[in-house]
């Protein structure tokens, strides 16, 4: 008589049972900055807050008077950066990056944005570059952020060992950095390590968010290895949660 595949089972109904709230904390600051005393703080703080709850009218509006107010502070500036880009307004994304920038040409953070901006320029070697520059920072609070953006780059840079370092780094240095085990999981699905992908899966179920992208390739990795029922029952999830996403084209 066989043994019965706990893992598999734990690995499933975890994901099954994954709040909507799952992973997620507060934070005190915006993408990893810190507050200081200046002018500007008290809206650079509020639009933050704004920006956590998803207010992005009232995000934006702190953070424009966060400029308006203190036009030589970088926070205020990095502050409206991460707002137009979440709105998707990339000039105006990249002129206050790179205006912070220019105001704390060594602070990590900026040092990362500055990469991502020359990323999606396919400047690869110039963005990781600055990557590097922020993760040479010993008060770099989360490299992690850095590794996980050097390893999308690399992989745009059609560099997969690469990246795949870069992702491993990013683990290393924070265990349970959710995009980083999500990429893990996606990269050992593509190439076959079918238990691996489920590994990284079952730590993403325990810090991510249940997303259509995630329910798909838990779904899929589950199928690869035979798991019938948890395939289905995760197909199943992805259908009731998100009976519109794309994603459900590749079931």
């Amino acid at each position: 008589m066989k043994r019965p595949r706990i893992g598999i089972f734990v690995s499933v109904a975890a994901w099954l049972a994954l709040s909507g709230c799952a992973g997620t904390g507060a934070k005190s600051s915006v993408e990893g900055m810190t507050l200081e005393e200046s002018p500007g703080d008290l809206y650079v703080n509020m639009a933050s807050a704004y920006y956590q709850r998803d207010q992005m009218d009232a995000a934006l509006d702190r953070a424009l008077r966060a400029v308006a107010e203190d036009k030589k502070n970088p926070r205020a500036h990095y502050v409206l950066a991460i707002v137009y880009k979440r709105l998707g307004k990339t000039q105006e994304a990249e002129k206050h990056f790179s205006e912070a920038a220019k105001l704390d040409p060594t602070n990590p953070d900026l040092l990362n944005a500055k990469g991502t901006i020359l990323c999606v320029r396919r400047d690869y070697d110039g963005a990781l570059k600055e990557f590097q520059r922020a993760l040479d920072n010993p008060l770099y609070k989360t490299p992690e952020v850095a590794l996980m953006n050097a390893a999308d780059c690399s992989r745009r840079a059609n560099k997969p060992t690469e990246a795949e370092r870069f992702l491993r780094e990013a683990l290393t240095a924070n265990p349970q950095y959710a995009p980083a085990l999500m990429a893990m999981a996606k990269r050992s699905y593509e190439i076959g390590s079918y238990q691996d992908a489920r590994g990284y899966m079952g730590r993403y179920s325990r810090v991510g968010q249940p997303t259509a992208e995630a329910l798909l390739l838990a779904s899929q990795i589950e199928q690869r290895l035979g798991n019938k029922a948890g395939a289905k029952a995760l197909a199943e999830s992805l259908r009731q949660r998100y009976p519109d996403a794309p994603q459900l084209m590749q079931l």
